[in-house]
């Protein structure tokens, strides 16, 4: 949706021919301006989502259902910021590759926000129904149902697009557009099951916090029957299902925070208005031109959130840089310094060579 947004805001011009030049200009430069800071965005979050796959599939993190899942929406949200970054390239040069981008954009963003439901109705049944998640809540079943999530996408858009888009050829650059017949359609199928649906199913989240706060009290009236095995068992559990529905929900906010303002934006974009005033037609390019950074800005800021909200995802979070910055500091002395013999010192070697106290040696003489 974000390139039908980005590719449609000329329909905000009026037929005054110097009304449009401004405009035209005023998009020129607002897209100039907004390339550097959705460039910066790309990057910082391809990175992010770089670092999300290395510390979610460590040891510690693997073996869960929800390693699953943030896996695939970090590949997912990874090939979204890619796709955005090559369209700042301007692909409508060649007509193949803007309909690919078009097509690829269109897929990943489906499947990253379904993913995302899905985790939010695998963390509810987890903490509603502790027995039913032992059955079906599984990594094999996590990863099943990506791949049906995939499949059903991917022949979904392959048989619609065709339908909704087509090649305009009496523009000076050939590109891939939306049929007219279609805009209205597209305007409303498109938000609903991209955005709509998941935003009211992502309401599911009230439903696991409401049982996560049972559970709570239930252990506190039950704490002076049980005994302490199991009482230090059973909180352990309940405090790592209070730390993955706290990710889940700072997640879900972030989803409403930044794709709601882009929707709304996206919808009232079919009615073009009929004035002709400069600084509300320049507003209006602004709010449009913006909402792309937004949906972006959900794809990239999801590693903040889960350093943020998750502390076994910081550890690991520090434990990655850790490792890594030791390594860069062997192959910065073995390679840059050609010093092929170096190794760092050990635990050990660096208690023996730090000084005794001073008033330990007066003691001994």
């Amino acid at each position: 949706m974000s390139t039908s947004i980005g590719n449609n805001t000329t329909w905000i011009y009026p037929s005054d021919y110097f009304v449009r030049r401004e405009i035209n200009q005023y998009v020129a430069k607002i897209n100039f301006i907004l390339a550097f800071v959705q460039s910066f965005v790309s990057i910082s979050g391809l990175f992010g989502n770089i670092l999300t796959l290395i510390v979610i599939n460590r040891k510690a993190l693997r073996n869960t259902t929800s390693a699953v899942y943030i896996t695939y929406m970090a590949i997912f949200d990874s090939a979204i910021l890619l796709l955005h970054a090559a369209n700042l390239g301007r692909p409508r040069r060649n007509l193949f590759l803007h309909c690919s981008l078009t097509y690829l954009t269109d897929l990943f963003t489906f499947c990253a926000n379904w993913v995302l439901v899905i985790i939010t109705l695998e963390r509810c049944v987890a903490v509603a129904s502790p027995f039913l998640a032992k059955r079906f809540c599984t990594i094999h079943s996590a990863r099943y149902s990506v791949y049906i999530l995939l499949s059903v996408a991917i022949l979904l858009f392959s048989s619609t697009f065709p339908i909704i888009y087509h090649t305009d050829e009496n523009s000076h650059r050939k590109k891939c557009v939306i049929r007219p017949q279609y805009g209205l359609v597209h305007r409303v199928y498109q938000p609903i099951v991209f955005y709509g649906i998941p935003d009211l199913l992502l309401l599911s989240n009230l439903f696991t916090v409401y049982c996560l706060f049972q559970r709570r009290k239930q252990h506190k009236r039950l704490s002076n029957d049980e005994t302490s095995e199991l009482r230090i068992s059973d909180v352990h559990s309940n405090r790592k299902q209070r730390q993955l529905t706290i990710m889940l929900v700072t997640v879900n906010f972030a989803f409403y925070l930044f794709t709601t303002p882009a929707l709304i934006i996206y919808i009232a974009e079919y009615s073009p208005p009929k004035h002709r005033e400069i600084d509300k037609l320049k507003r209006a390019v602004l709010f449009s031109q913006t909402s792309v950074l937004l949906l972006q800005l959900h794809n990239a800021t999801n590693f903040i959130f889960y350093c943020f909200t998750g502390q076994r995802f910081r550890q690991a979070t520090i434990e990655v840089f850790n490792q890594y910055s030791i390594q860069l500091k062997i192959f910065y002395h073995r390679y840059i310094l050609c010093n092929k013999h170096y190794k760092l010192p050990s635990v050990k070697q660096i208690h023996t060579s730090t000084p005794t106290p001073r008033h330990s040696k007066q003691t001994n003489v």
